[in-house]
């Protein structure tokens, strides 16, 4: 009796064990069928890197500054006709003195001048709006001056053809943009020296 005992309690203690050993596994077994979500196995792609542009960027380019006959443009009415010289071509910025490359512009103005036939002129002067009234009036006419020199010199004008300054007071262009920022695509066009041909009697 004693025996049968002991192999029972034997069996009851094996059978717990395995109950215990076996319903971890179990429930694991039943997460997974019920949904869970499942860890993915294997590499992931990596986004990389983000890369920068090559190459080079396009700059916006400084004002392009006419030479010789590109800085002359002409105009006629009924009783005159005007040669418009773009200032910068003649002169650094703020400066009445002819620069280096002046000659290659004014080498072309004075033939068309004397093409005209000999007619009274004027040489006038032009300037931005930058600076003082005062200022500009007279580098207006430090530069009508200049180029009057030139001319002479060249024999294309009389030494005393008249000059005459008008400073900022004459713009051909807007000086600033309806937004009252600076323009200096007008403003180049302002800066002018006018060799002016009195063609009426």
């Amino acid at each position: 009796m004693m025996r049968i005992a002991t192999g029972c309690a034997r069996a009851a203690a094996l059978w717990i064990a395995l109950t215990c050993a076996l319903v971890p596994a179990g429930r694991g077994a039943r997460a997974a069928q019920n949904g869970q979500v499942q860890q993915p196995t294997g590499s992931w792609q990596k986004p990389g890197e983000i890369q920068q542009p090559k190459g080079s960027w396009q700059q916006p380019g400084e004002i392009q500054v006419p030479k010789g006959i590109q800085a002359i443009h002409a105009q006629a009415s009924s009783c005159e006709q005007r040669l418009t010289t773009v200032a910068d071509a003649l002169f650094a910025f703020d400066q009445a003195t002819l620069g280096a490359d002046a000659e290659q512009t004014l080498a072309v103005l004075g033939p068309q001048i004397a093409q005209r036939g000999p007619h009274p002129i004027v040489i006038e002067g032009h300037t931005d709006s930058i600076g003082s009234d005062a200022h500009n009036q007279r580098l207006s006419e430090q530069r009508a001056a200049a180029v009057r020199a030139w001319l002479a010199a060249h024999r294309y004008v009389p030494a005393t053809t008249p000059i005459k300054g008008y400073g900022k007071t004459r713009p051909v262009a807007p000086n600033t943009h309806p937004d009252g920022s600076d323009d200096p695509a007008g403003r180049q066009k302002n800066r002018r020296v006018e060799v002016v041909i009195k063609t009426c009697p």
